[in-house]
């Protein structure tokens, strides 16, 4: 089975990516929300306040990502409907990601089949959805895919090496992960090495070391403005203490065995496959089933977190060689109808997939959405907000560490301190995301907030026991209350001073004693004033 590209290029194949391209802008509000998403977006956002990631913000990827993103958070400021928007610019990279694919399929295989796997990868379920949200691993896969892009297929140039250095640069400079990229890469390259003929072109040591120059570019230049900063010690707890101390894998020997026995299965199946075919030089299909399936592999087995977004690189590069792979298929070559059926019904299948896992007419950024309209509403700029992630993108959190998964298993295991409670008394924190918090700041933020909606919004305050014209307020949280009927504010003295409608209360027990009116509950003043007001108790009967 061959394939063979044609002088003229025709309409349909633009067409088709035109249609691929609006199906990824009609899911923009459908692809599953992911709490990583507001968290990049904090961090973008924290660049234009002029405060400084790893000190200042928590952050455990590279730098890159939040600051080219920066002024795209500063043009959407305080936009309820930021991730919608986040999300159509992260359509960009899908375009790069497909784009360098179907480069590298088109050099290997010609035009038909390159399109064949950009429809193949780019709908892949997993791929299509998590590529549609908000995260930094969209730059990263499309900074790693560009990469191979300039040498995969292509005769070896000295400057075609540098540029893929640099682009594995910025991928370094987005995500750690590269490592694990590179490491896979050098691996696979050495093995397929062996048996491609010794006449066949091959990278000198030139390419490699304009390689390496162009791989350090980008995060020497980081790296020299951390420093200027005195970042360097907050950077590497964020990027490798903190990813790393602490975390570890269950089972540990027994999922390094079952690594070094299916690496070792599949190394001897691509050596086996690169022989057979080492008469045409250096096998790209081999070195990507081989590099992809190792990645894979540690992924699995030795990475200590396992997330979808993990495999986003290695998803268009396994398509490129299962493509190669098919095109060897000699059956498959003797049934011309079957050849061209096969690829449609692939594409139907997945795109059926992602319809029934995240149907289009779906909204997931509603509830986020009215979630961040609320918060705003009732907050300024200069308020805190305690939320896990830094979902309320726009506004500082008090707590530094963010609760992700890592920080939730350490805060069980007591391997970090909980010191929310007392973060939220030292900043004042009077609106609070009741998410993913430990148990005992939950129940805190249960004695000194009120729910103030449906979801998991927590407003400083607290319900009066009773209707009494006199009440004692013991206050943790300290901050501007009012008193209410749940309808108006209320008058009266507090500890004996003039009478008033609001007080600045610090901690401590106080002693109000109500002019008018029945008192409900004592809030914070700037939510009701913008308009919250406080449920009345149920009466039994009423």
């Amino acid at each position: 089975m061959t394939f063979s590209s044609r002088r003229h290029f025709p309409i349909w194949p633009w067409i088709s990516l035109l249609f691929l391209l609006v199906l990824r802008l009609a899911w923009l509000n459908a692809y599953t929300l992911n709490s990583d998403e507001s968290q990049h977006a904090h961090v973008a956002w924290a660049w234009t306040q002029g405060l400084l990631p790893y000190r200042d913000v928590f952050d455990n990827h590279g730098p890159l990502f939040g600051w080219l993103h920066s002024p795209l958070l500063r043009l959407l400021d305080n936009r309820p409907d930021v991730l919608t928007w986040l999300r159509l610019a992260m359509q960009f990279w899908y375009v790069v990601a497909l784009g360098a694919t179907g480069w590298m399929a088109r050099r290997l295989y010609g035009w038909r089949v390159a399109l064949v796997v950009v429809f193949v990868a780019g709908l892949f379920p997993r791929f299509f959805i998590v590529s549609g949200q908000f995260r930094t691993d969209d730059m990263w896969m499309a900074m790693w895919l560009l990469g191979l892009s300039f040498v995969a297929g292509a005769p070896p140039r000295t400057w075609r090496y540098f540029l893929a250095g640099l682009a594995f640069g910025c991928a370094l400079s987005v995500s750690q992960k590269t490592l694990v990229l590179l490491a896979t890469t050098v691996v696979a390259a050495g093995v397929v090495r062996l048996w491609r003929p010794a006449d066949a072109p091959r990278a000198g040591v030139r390419c490699w070391v304009a390689t390496l120059l162009g791989l350090l570019v980008v995060p020497a230049i980081f790296l020299a403005w951390l420093a200027s900063h005195g970042l360097l010690g907050d950077a590497w707890f964020g990027l490798a203490g903190y990813n790393v101390g602490g975390a570890s894998k269950r089972h540990a020997a027994q999922q390094w065995l079952w690594f070094v026995l299916l690496a070792a299965v599949l190394v001897v199946a691509c050596l086996r496959q690169a022989r057979q075919h080492s008469e045409h030089g250096f096998d790209w299909i081999v070195f990507f089933g081989l590099q992809g399936g190792l990645y894979v592999l540690l992924i699995w087995f030795i990475w200590p977190l396992i997330t979808k977004q993990d495999f986003l690189p290695v998803i268009p590069t396994l398509t490129i060689a299962a493509a190669g792979w098919a095109s060897t298929w000699q059956w498959l070559g003797r049934r011309p109808q079957l050849r061209q059926a096969l690829p449609i019904v692939v594409v139907t299948l997945e795109l059926a997939t992602v319809v029934a896992y995240a149907p289009p007419w779906q909204d997931n950024l509603a509830a986020q959405r009215a979630e961040l309209a609320t918060v705003l509403r009732y907050t300024n700029e200069s308020d805190t907000v305690m939320d896990p992630k830094g979902d309320m993108i726009f506004r500082s959190r008090p707590y530094y560490p963010v609760l992700e998964s890592l920080a939730m298993r350490r805060l069980r295991r007591g391997q970090m301190v909980d010191t929310i409670s007392d973060d939220l008394i030292n900043h004042q924190t009077m609106l609070v995301i009741l998410r993913r918090l430990p148990s005992a700041s939950a129940r805190f933020v249960m004695l000194n907030y009120m729910r103030a909606d449906d979801g998991d919004i927590w407003v400083a305050g607290r319900l009066f026991p009773d209707s009494r014209m006199e009440q004692t307020l013991e206050v943790n949280v300290p901050g501007d209350y009012v008193v209410t009927d749940g309808h108006q504010r209320l008058s009266g003295s507090l500890d004996g001073g003039p009478v008033t409608d609001h007080w600045t209360l610090g901690r401590g027990t106080h002693h109000l004693v109500v002019s008018n009116g029945t008192p409900v509950a004592w809030v914070w003043s700037q939510a009701f004033d913008r308009g919250w007001r406080p449920a009345p108790p149920v009466v039994a009967g009423g």
